[in-house]
């Protein structure tokens, strides 16, 4: 790594908007961890204590009054991001600094900035952008997504989590990693022995991105029930998952599919869709291409769930997710 001037390498982190129960909410805590255990020092940008309260002021009290679309309120996003350049601002740029910014697109206004003061190497992370039919502004993608594209040309890389999702941008500087395996203590620990109550569940926002409504009826009333529920806690979350045999994702687009590690990381069969980034996660025999399939492999599933042990095909690449992002950000610094 650069020791200009015997400095040590810095990591100035610029995470998403921490929205509760989502992998946001860890990710602010996480990279700052995992960067420091690999020798960086680290500064986040909007983690004080007054954006913290803010945050959790606008989950506790606010977020009934959002539209379940808009799971990031564009308003306290926007104030968060402001606290980002504000502080980011008031820092002392040397050219041995890393910026690691965790979101290229929503809401978009930090990496404006690094127009006009910037590290030596910048890198981020993609989630999605306008090119998603479902994203919050894809009905300007013919006016957002040329920007993004100019954006991403910004950094150094720009880390995707998926193949798919790759193919989709077609950046010319992109690294897929997958995404990182959640932190939090796991239904194969803590719930391995639960008793399973629930035939089939669906864990999904309802919006048309991530639930095929549709469909779910023609299931519901075929198999009698589906377990929805709207959890409070990363506990709450992972044991009704646990108690359940399997979790059908009816989505329309995904990325990744965080859906599909929630189901395995607790004992759970997940169904999804043969498209988009599932068959990067799941063999094929987890995955369906109409409701005919769809029906038979529930009905397969719900009698011999006891002998199967579904995994992640990419489970090697997200336990190696912040080593590879690490190797490209020192191997970027050498060529400086």
């Amino acid at each position: 790594m650069s020791k200009s001037r015997g400095i040590k390498n810095r990591i100035i982190f610029v995470p998403q908007y921490p929205t509760s129960l989502r992998y946001s909410d860890w990710w602010i805590s996480e990279f700052p961890k995992e960067f420091r255990r690999r020798g960086f020092d680290v500064i986040t940008l909007g983690n004080n204590i007054i954006i913290e309260n803010t945050i959790r002021e606008a989950i506790n009290l606010n977020m009934h009054e959002y539209d379940a679309k808009n799971f990031s309120p564009v308003d306290i996003s926007i104030k968060f991001e402001l606290e980002q350049v504000k502080e980011y601002m008031e820092l002392n740029i040397t050219e041995s600094d890393i910026l690691f910014h965790a979101d290229l697109s929503f809401p978009g206004l930090f990496h404006h900035v690094l127009f006009h003061k910037r590290p030596s190497r910048c890198f981020c992370f993609c989630h999605a952008t306008s090119r998603n039919n479902f994203d919050y502004f894809s009905k300007d993608v013919h006016i957002k997504f040329p920007i993004e594209r100019k954006v991403a040309e910004l950094y150094d890389t720009v880390f995707v989590g998926s193949d798919y999702h790759a193919s989709k941008l077609l950046f010319d500087n992109m690294e897929v990693t997958y995404l990182p395996l959640c932190p939090y203590p796991s239904a194969l620990e803590i719930f391995k022995n639960i008793k399973k109550k629930n035939n089939i569940i669906s864990v999904a926002r309802q919006t048309p991105q991530k639930v095929n409504k549709k469909l779910e009826r023609v299931i519901e009333n075929k198999f009698s029930e589906i377990k929805r529920f709207n959890p409070k806690t990363w506990e709450e979350y992972y044991k009704n998952i646990a108690e359940s045999k399997i979790m059908l994702i009816s989505s329309s687009e995904e990325t990744f599919g965080y859906q599909v590690v929630d189901a395995i990381t607790n004992s759970c069969i997940p169904l999804a869709p043969r498209n988009y980034s599932y068959p990067e996660l799941l063999h094929d025999k987890y995955l369906y291409s109409d409701e005919k399939e769809l029906i038979d492999k529930i009905k397969y599933f719900l009698k011999e769930y006891k002998k199967e042990t579904p995994v992640l095909l990419c489970q090697e690449q997200m336990k190696g997710f912040y080593n590879k992002i690490i190797k490209v950000m020192k191997n970027a610094l050498q060529n400086l």
